[in-house]
This record gives C-alpha cells, structure tokens and sequence, in this order.
C-alpha cells in the first residue's frame, strides 16, 4: 500500500474507532457544554490516530512537524464537534442524516489533508492512488446499472403491476412507519442481488424467511396474504434476474455452489 493510502487509512480506523464505539453518551451529551468532555473526546482520538499511524503507517512519532501536522488536524476535528453540538443545543440546526453526513465529511476532509501533510504527498500520488484499469471501470459500470435498475426500477414496476390488487387491500395501518414498505423493498432487492453475486443461496432464504417472519401476524387476512405474495415474488424474481444478469457479467457463468 503507498505511504499515502497506509496514513489515511490509518486514520480513518482511528477516527471511525474514536467516534463511535468509543464515543460515549456522556461524550456526545456533554461535549458541546463542557470543556472536558471535548477535551477527554480529543484525548481518545489522539492516542488512537498515533498508534494506528505508528503501527500501520509508520509514521514517526517524534518528528515535530507530524506533531504539529495531527495537532491542527484534531483542534480542527473539535472545532467542528462543538460547532455541531452547540448548534443542535440551541435548535439552530437539527440532529439529522444532512447534519450527520456534513459532520463526517468535515472530517473525512481534515484527515486526508493530513495525510497529504505528513507523507508530502501531492496530487499526483492521489490520481495514482485511486486510478483503476479500464475493466474495473467497465466492471463497476455493469454493477450500477443492474444495482439501480433491480433495487429502484424494479420498486416503480412491481408497483404497477401490483395496482389492481393493492386497490382491494387495506393500507397500512398509522403505527406503521410511512413508506416502510418502499424501503424494505429496497433493502431487499439489494440484499438479494449481493447474495447472488457472493454465491450465496442460503442468503436468500434467509432474507425471505426474516420477511415472511415479520409479517406474519398480518397474514391472516387473505387479501393481504396474497398481496404480500404477489409482490414479494416479484421482487424476488426480479432480483434473482438482476443477480443472474449480474454474475454473468462479472465471472462469465452462473454457478451458486
């Protein structure tokens, strides 16, 4: 792996470990209110991001400038956790997925720039790094269009083709998330085309018994039964297309051994 690639990475593990299964709920509470759970959550992430530096990317400790280089990286890191936290205190933004995501990318952004800092990496060793050959290219096309058109297309066609019964069935009840079906249609399909691709039939069965078991209570009423079934198979059968499709492209064969 390059020097640049090993540092990143690196801190990224530092950085997903500091942040959530060593982030504690008295960190995330307290964090934007007191000095010293921001100071003890920067603690965590210092003492991680140098051992994974040292130990995968061996990186020198005692150098001073790499010292100054993950300092600034990790007041930067704190900067943009109090700013979050303080925000949602005083409802100026709201503790969402946007939130959630600008907070990550922030600092998916600060410890690349770090890892170009101490490798002195420039552009150059970047376009190298996540350059692929043109059958990958190729390779990843494929994928996205199977993908996209299985898990979303496919959603718009069983819809339409499932009108005519649906019409004759009672919607879901209000306790019942909104949409839940149209997600759980998506999970779905998707799972079931990752099982195709890995080989795997018994995930298969797994995923439509884990269905069929969280539905089951509703499937005493007989119009919901047959509605469930209906489209449950279509979206299987869609699926298992979509993996069949997508196993030839990639291996030039069928084979679920």
């Amino acid at each position: 792996m390059q020097p640049l690639a090993a540092t990143l990475a690196a801190l990224l593990l530092a950085h997903l470990l500091a942040d959530f299964p060593l982030q504690t709920g008295w960190l995330i509470r307290n964090k934007g209110r007191k000095l010293s759970a921001l100071l003890l959550h920067g603690a965590v992430h210092y003492a991680l991001a140098w051992s994974c530096l040292v130990f995968f990317g061996h990186v020198r400790f005692l150098s001073v400038r790499n010292q100054a280089i993950l300092i600034a990286c990790l007041m930067i890191h704190l900067a943009v956790d109090w700013t979050k936290s303080t925000l949602i205190a005083r409802s100026a933004v709201l503790d969402n997925t946007w939130t959630f995501l600008t907070d990550q990318t922030l600092h998916l952004t600060a410890l690349t720039l770090a890892a170009f800092l101490i490798t002195r990496s420039g552009i150059a060793d970047l376009t190298a790094w996540i350059s692929i050959s043109a059958l990958a290219r190729n390779r990843l096309l494929e994928t996205a269009i199977v993908y996209v058109s299985v898990v979303f297309g496919g959603g718009y066609l069983i819809r339409y083709l499932t009108t005519g019964v649906a019409r004759h069935t009672r919607g879901e009840p209000e306790s019942q998330l909104q949409n839940a079906g149209l997600y759980i249609g998506w999970i779905e399909r998707a799972l079931v085309v990752t099982a195709m691709v890995l080989q795997s039939p018994t995930l298969v069965g797994l995923i439509l018994t884990g269905k069929s078991i969280a539905r089951f209570p509703e499937f005493r009423e007989a119009r919901f039964a047959e509605y469930f079934l209906i489209g449950t198979l279509l979206s299987f059968s869609l699926s298992l297309l979509g993996g069949i499709v997508l196993l030839h492209l990639l291996y030039g064969s069928v084979s679920l051994r």
